[in-house]
């Protein structure tokens, strides 16, 4: 940001450097200037709602389950029970203005529930979308321009910008200079480098950086439980629905239980496992060289590491004799999983630092709570296995609907 005379002035746009997908250069120079709304004001609530209807009644939708999730998620019942629970204190809040969000690029759907949270919160939205190709991004994509499209959601249109670009400095350091928060999602190579672009005095940052995900399992449950097949797709969708590239995504798998029914529940849920990455997963060469690569580079690192034959590399389990934080270190993907027989459950403090994120569980939540308890610095969410991905105003332990609205003290608000 350049100053003249103890004045801001922001830098110049060079749209060369940019594509546009939704809106354009004059959509984003107008965005300062916009007036902002309530959170979940009723006109916000209606087009999300619009989008949500439009996708799922799309066929080609139905076939990717992210974006379902995503289209239930923002479907006016959802929005209106959100809605309750955030003015349910009286407070009045209002949109902060221009939030500019920097999208993953390994996780399709996220970019998009980054997005709903800042425009139904009341804001203006710009947003960098994943550099990878998705077919769920061009779908959604299409469907907000569908919506924006009708004579009764044009006026949205002002607050919505969705734009490719290289990473550029010069564009990061302009669409940083007219925003009042930055949502940065990547990891922490990508906070440092946006980091190098100021902020306006008054702007606040949300960053999501590198986090690791595990999975805890109680043996006996496990073999109670009659549709063993749900549960591994269940297991599918938290991991290989993803690539295990969302910081959601169990990369270590804990057993908790008696020796010999841990053994028995092992044998059957890989198995089931398997059966269904057999069934829907589609493997690139690649893959399974990175696999082998992890593997290896793992065991130079980490000692009492063995890998448990399986019936080919789909899916890689390395055995561990004990909980290190290299573990968080030497992850893989694509179906690399780390497994530990628990004693117990203090046993997990070395990994529950400010890097692990969600326990995905089977069994009590009371099992977890020593661990929290205990005070480590990690554990933002505890779910069942298979509700790993599903999105919430509260994530990674921030509370979006208050970074991304302002309050208005000594005013109250009746629902």
């Amino acid at each position: 940001m350049q100053k003249s005379g103890g004045a801001a002035i922001p830098m110049q746009l060079n749209s060369e450097l940019m594509k546009f997908r939704i809106g354009n250069e004059e959509t984003i120079k107008q965005m300062p200037e916009l007036s902002m709304d309530m959170p979940f004001a009723e006109g916000r609530i209606d087009f999300l709602n619009e989008i949500s209807h439009e996708l799922l009644k799309d066929k080609e939708a139905k076939r990717y389950p992210d974006v379902v999730t995503f289209a239930f998620w923002i479907r006016r019942a959802n929005m209106e029970k959100e809605k309750e629970k955030f003015l349910s204190d009286g407070s009045l809040r209002i949109g902060r203005g221009v939030v500019f969000h920097i999208a993953p690029s390994n996780v399709a759907v996220n970019y998009a529930y980054s997005f709903a949270v800042g425009f139904v919160l009341g804001n203006a939205n710009i947003l960098r979308l994943p550099s990878r190709t998705f077919p769920q991004v061009g779908m959604i994509n299409r469907t907000v321009c569908k919506v924006l499209d009708k004579d009764e959601y044009r006026k949205w249109a002002d607050y919505i910008a969705f734009l490719n670009y290289e990473k550029n400095k010069a564009v990061n350091d302009y669409l940083s200079s007219i925003c009042d928060v930055r949502v940065i999602w990547g990891g922490d190579q990508t906070i440092r480098e946006i980091r190098k672009s100021e902020l306006p005095p008054r702007a606040g940052e949300v960053t999501f950086a590198d986090r690791y995900s595990i999975c805890i399992l109680d043996a006996e449950e496990y073999l109670g439980i009659e549709d063993k097949t749900r549960l591994a797709i269940d297991f599918y969708n938290d991991t290989f629905l993803s690539d295990q590239n969302a910081c959601t995504s169990p990369r270590l798998v804990c057993w908790m239980g008696e020796g010999e029914k841990i053994q028995q529940a092992k044998g059957i849920f890989w198995e089931e496992i398997w059966n269904v990455v057999a069934k829907e997963y589609e493997f690139q060469p690649v893959q399974y060289i990175d696999k082998l690569t992890n593997s290896c580079l793992a065991a130079t690192a980490i000692d009492g590491l063995h890998v448990v034959r399986m019936k080919d590399n789909r899916i890689v389990r390395i055995e561990t004799e004990k909980i290190s934080r290299l573990l968080q270190e030497y992850r893989g993907n694509s179906g690399v999983f780390f497994e530990y027989e628990l004693e117990d459950v203090m046993e997990l403090v070395p990994v529950c630092n400010a890097k692990l994120q969600t326990v995905a569980l089977l069994g009590e939540t009371d099992m977890v709570l020593p661990l929290v308890k205990s005070g480590v610095r990690g554990i933002d969410r505890v779910v069942k296995i298979g509700k790993t991905m599903e999105f919430g105003f509260i994530w990674d332990g921030y509370d979006l609907r208050e970074r991304l609205t302002r309050s208005i003290e000594g005013i109250k608000f009746e629902i």
